[in-house]
Order: C-alpha cells, then structure tokens, then sequence
C-alpha cells in the first residue's frame, strides 16, 4: 500500500460523525439540531446525558489517534506525513464529508492525534485542559486554554536543548501545534461572545430534550 494512501485514509477516519450518529441510535435525533447545534461531545452530553457521551469519547479519541498511527506504520521515510494525516482528521471531523460537512470543534480528536505524535505534550494540555474546566466550569473556556498551552509549549520544545526535553518538537510537530490551536481557537468564536455576554453554558447545565 503507498505510504500517500494514509492521506485520504485520515479525512476518512476523521470524517466519522460520532456525535450525530450515536444521537440518531439513541434518540433519533440530530444533535446539531438541539443545545449548541455542536455535533460534539460536550452538546452530547448536555442534550443526551453521560451514556451516549461514552461512545463519541471513545470514536472521536480513536480516530484522532489512529490516523496518524497508520500513516507512522505505512512509511518512516516522510517526517510530514503522520502529522498532515493528523491535520486531515481533524479537518475531517470539523468538516465531515459523512455529515453535510457540518462537525464539531475537533477537541477531543485532536487530543488523540497528539497523543500519537507527542503524549507527554497531550497529556500535559489534557491535564491544564481539566484544571481549566474544573476552574472556570466553562468547556470553551478549558478547550482555548489548553490549545493556547499547546502552541507555547511546542515552541518551547522546539528550541529545547537541556531545558524541557520532554517536549521536544521538530518542525512538523511545531507546525501542527500552532495551526491546530489556530483552528480550534477560531471555531470558538461564538462561544467567546457567549462568553463575553455573560451568556455562555457552564458544564453542569445540561438541556435534556
């Protein structure tokens, strides 16, 4: 199999809908059409409760995860390929081709796309990303946070000699963080109006419907 085939392969796994599937098995509904109108894990929870949020955790995770792990096991030869597959997922789940191209925020896949590339650097963001949440009560909130962690520290790794090696980046990696931290921030943007309006959701309302 060409090493090149992990590309498409990616926007694929990434373009998996979970949020709007598992909404339609268990409710019959399209979850972008209720809550946020996010077809995401946080308006899953809110709208459908805990169980249903099991599922696109476990989904948006591995798919985040294993796109770039199969283009890192077709070819070491390309140092850009796992991390353009990874970027790929995560265009995929925004811009899901499964769905009418209308996906979430692309979170919670990212975090498995870096946990596959770099997870001392995942763990670390997903750590200030809880600490955030626990803080402020607000997703959105936690979710720009740790992205903007992201970027700061992969940079700090990236010119790391004896200082923070264990976030080592290269350029790949360095490239990724800011344009991932970038996008994500970007699709925030209605919830930092809500924000600045004094109108945004915390995480413990929940709208059942």
């Amino acid at each position: 199999m060409h090493s090149l085939l992990a590309l498409p392969m990616a926007y694929l796994l990434g373009s998996i809908p979970t949020a709007v599937w598992v909404s339609k098995i268990y409710k019959g509904i399209d979850i972008r059409e209720h809550g946020s109108k996010n077809a995401g894990l946080t308006n899953v929870f809110r709208v459908l409760g805990y169980k249903p949020a099991l599922p696109v955790i476990a989904v948006d995770l591995a798919k985040g995860f294993f796109a770039p792990f199969i283009a890192m096991q077709l070819s070491t030869d390309y140092g850009w390929l796992p991390v353009t597959a990874g970027l790929l997922a995560i265009f995929g789940h925004s811009y899901t081709c499964m769905a009418g191209f209308r996906g979430g925020k692309g979170v919670l896949t990212a975090l498995g796309v870096f946990l596959a590339l770099q997870p001392v650097l995942a763990l670390t963001c997903f750590a200030f990303w809880v600490a955030l949440l626990a803080a402020t009560k607000y997703v959105s909130v936690a979710s720009i946070g740790a992205c903007a962690l992201l970027a700061v520290l992969s940079l700090l790794g990236y010119f790391a000699n004896n200082f923070l090696l264990v976030f080592k980046t290269d350029i790949y990696i360095l490239a990724l963080s800011w344009l991932v931290a970038a996008f994500v921030i970007v699709k925030h943007k209605t919830n930092m109006v809500r924000l600045w309006n004094g109108t945004e959701n915390g995480f413990g309302k929940k709208r059942k419907i």
